[in-house]
């Protein structure tokens, strides 16, 4: 009688436990957003996966770096510079805040439009203002330009009013790069971090 009892606890546990994982995987397994959801935060994704031809740039430390870095892991790729008075600056802070509720491993890029003047000491002081995590990469104004494009990233010098100044107009879209290093798509700005923490989770 006991035993037959104890067998009809146990089994009544099971079955309660098999209830309440399969209740909460449907509260933790990302749920796709819909067109419209994703229109919203402003993500856009591609029907397919675009590769991205290799480079050759250097990181916030001296480091050659490349495609091959891009892998293990999805990555936001920003295109900015450290001399930047509101976009960068604000757009950097916003990642910062939603990057701490990401629920997957994110590297964190700043590619710099300007490549003349933000060395890789000066990459590694402005990042580490916002986040020790994130990572700066410089390359050559060529390799600059051709990574750019790839993303459907435009840049260019705008003169300032002192000879020889002047500062650098760039798209402020978020680049979206999976764990295999091919370009998936841009979450598109406005930014905030409600939005991008969404965009991340969902993907």
């Amino acid at each position: 009688m006991e035993k037959g009892i104890r067998n009809t606890l146990v089994s009544l546990i099971a079955y309660i436990a098999l209830i309440l994982g399969l209740f909460s995987s449907t509260f933790l397994i990302p749920r796709p957003l819909t067109d419209s959801e994703a229109k919203d935060i402003g993500l856009f994704l591609f029907d397919s996966p675009r590769q991205i031809s290799d480079f050759q740039m250097i990181d916030e430390h001296g480091k050659e770096v490349g495609k091959e870095s891009l892998y293990g892991q999805w990555s936001i790729i920003f295109f900015a510079f450290t001399s930047c008075p509101d976009i960068c600056p604000t757009t950097l802070s916003v990642i910062s805040k939603a990057y701490a509720n990401f629920d997957k491993p994110v590297k964190i890029i700043m590619v710099t439009v300007d490549p003349e003047r933000d060395s890789s000491e000066g990459l590694a002081k402005y990042l580490s203002s916002f986040n020790t995590e994130f990572v700066g990469y410089r390359g050559s104004f060529r390799e600059t330009v051709n990574l750019s494009q790839q993303l459907n990233i435009a840049f260019g010098k705008v003169p300032g009013n002192e000879p020889g100044a002047y500062t650098v107009d760039h798209s402020a879209s978020l680049v979206l790069i999976d764990n295999l290093g091919r370009y998936m798509g841009f979450i598109k700005p406005p930014h905030s971090s409600s939005k991008i923490q969404r965009a991340i989770n969902s993907l």
